[in-house]
């Protein structure tokens, strides 16, 4: 697709949404269908608005979250003190430390490190589809603690600097590049999958499960269904990629790990501190979870290591751990400084709270259970396993046309009222909508890093789509199964 013309596409679609998200919002109001009280008719008129805003992107997404909680407040939909509440939950602060922990292993170069420590292995070279497991395995790994916006967008200069010049070369079938970038985006997205911090939805789901249900889903406990799930999910990605995409023999020359940079004694110190402090994050993490499983979680330490060691309290703590520890004692420097720490990426947090925000409202007016009640007299959902499979289904579909974020903002909340509406626990549907808003596959739009990879124009959008749909097809079946299978060995 023409750049010139995807651009024109776009400025349409926000065009066209600034226009019908006002006027949708307007007749959801005067319809108001489910027949709510007045402040669950405004609520569902603001979701509407939030929800076209969010699709098209007419404005950018954390104002429309903004926006959101505003419009809740003056239209009298709740009081400002609950309406603004769910912006300080403690999942906020779990993303605040992450994003700053994030930031120190970027700055020294501990993402590259890791992709280069990984590509560089001669077996990576072997093919094109060694390499592009190579560059899946890479994302997918680097996802687990970066976004999986911001490892894309690592990888991708790297895949296609690698790819380029072995294709220009006759090494391989140019085709075969294609396959190399969409297992950087396929990577990144299925690697976020694997932990509870390593994408959006995960924690927006642990957060509305806490919010709504009462249930705490820990850090250790998503890895027991998380890790599976997005092992599974990447190697039918690469053998996806590889039958539609790759074809041919060839060798491609191993990808260099960079050196150099980092023997400067500032960079050494700030790196040996960076990885210091990831390790006691995830030691503090996944001990209260490694204690329930070894104690069991009526076990009085184990409860008391849970209520001591939450995981946004673990990832402040770390986080700001970097701004004491020294790498040049004269200078008085330290491995992050706040001037750093600005760089976090403060509107997705924003983005977060918004979200929050209007799933604890749907909640309390009704919004939720009345959407739920919709989902609940499918006749597929009359069990926890349709239920399951309608959640599911449902929000890979919306995240083909929504970010990943807002579709676990509109759909967790449904899925948690379904359940209870129907006597289940709400704990598969909830997470089951949390990984499922990952497996956007199909277009440019549906994830972040989709689009990048796109964006750098040598993966045409037939191919996308070709390798998407079948990535669509079996993420349903992997994510549904594997919480099935999966989920009975969360520590209850």
């Amino acid at each position: 697709m023409d750049g010139g013309f995807e651009r024109t596409l776009e400025r349409r679609l926000r065009t066209a949404g600034l226009i019908a998200g006002p006027g949708l919002a307007l007749l959801v109001a005067t319809v108001n269908p489910g027949g709510h009280p007045p402040e669950g008719r405004r609520l569902l008129a603001i979701i509407t608005l939030a929800v076209c805003f969010w699709m098209t992107e007419a404005i950018p997404l954390p104002a429309t979250a903004l926006l959101a909680s505003s419009l809740a407040i003056v239209t009298g939909v709740a009081p400002a003190r609950a309406v603004l509440a769910p912006y300080a939950d403690p999942v906020i602060f779990l993303f605040v430390g992450m994003f700053l922990l994030a930031e120190a292993f970027r700055k020294f170069g501990l993402d590259r490190e890791l992709a280069g420590a990984l590509l560089s292995r001669a077996r990576f070279a072997r093919s094109p589809a060694a390499l592009m497991a190579g560059f899946g395995a890479a994302s997918a790994a680097v996802s687990t603690v970066l976004s999986n916006t911001a490892t894309a967008a690592l990888m991708t200069p790297i895949a296609a600097g690698a790819a380029a010049p072995a294709a220009g070369r006759g090494a391989v079938p140019a085709r075969w590049g294609s396959g190399v970038l969409l297992m950087v985006a396929y990577g990144a997205s299925v690697g976020g999958m694997a932990t509870l911090v390593g994408t959006p939805p995960n924690l927006l789901v642990a957060g509305f499960l806490e919010r709504l249900a009462g249930v705490r889903v820990s850090f250790t406990g998503w890895l027991l269904f998380g890790v599976p799930i997005a092992a599974v999910l990447l190697l039918i990605a690469w053998a996806a990629a590889s039958r539609v995409l790759a074809g041919g023999a060839g060798t491609i020359p191993a990808i260099p790990r960079r050196e150099g940079a980092h023997d400067e004694p500032e960079r050494a110190a700030g790196r040996r501190w960076t990885i210091a402090a990831f390790l006691l994050a995830a030691v503090l993490w996944t001990l209260p979870g490694a204690a329930a499983l070894a104690l069991g979680p009526g076990h009085e330490a184990a409860a008391r290591l849970a209520g001591l060691l939450p995981e946004a309290a673990v990832a402040l703590l770390c986080a700001s751990l970097l701004f004491l520890a020294p790498i040049h004692r004269g200078r008085r420097a330290f491995a992050l400084t706040w001037e750093e720490g600005r760089n976090v990426n403060w509107g997705i947090i924003l983005l977060f709270g918004g979200g929050l925000s209007l799933g604890t409202l749907a909640e309390s007016t009704g919004i939720a259970r009345w959407a739920g009640q919709g989902i609940r007299d499918l006749p597929i959902a009359s069990t926890p396993a349709g239920l399951l499979a309608v959640t599911v289904a449902l929000t890979i579909l919306v995240s083909e046309f929504a970010s990943n974020t807002a579709a676990a903002t509109l759909l967790v909340p449904v899925a948690i009222a379904a359940a209870e509406a129907l006597g289940f626990d709400p704990v598969r549907p909830a997470l089951g909508v949390g990984l499922a808003a990952t497996c956007g596959f199909i277009f440019p739009v549906s994830t972040p890093p989709n689009a990048i990879v796109f964006g750098t124009g040598l993966v045409p959008l037939w191919r996308m789509i070709q390798v998407g749909i079948l990535l669509d097809l079996a993420s349903f079946l992997v994510v549904w199964l594997g919480l099935l299978l999966l989920t009975p060995l969360l520590p209850g």
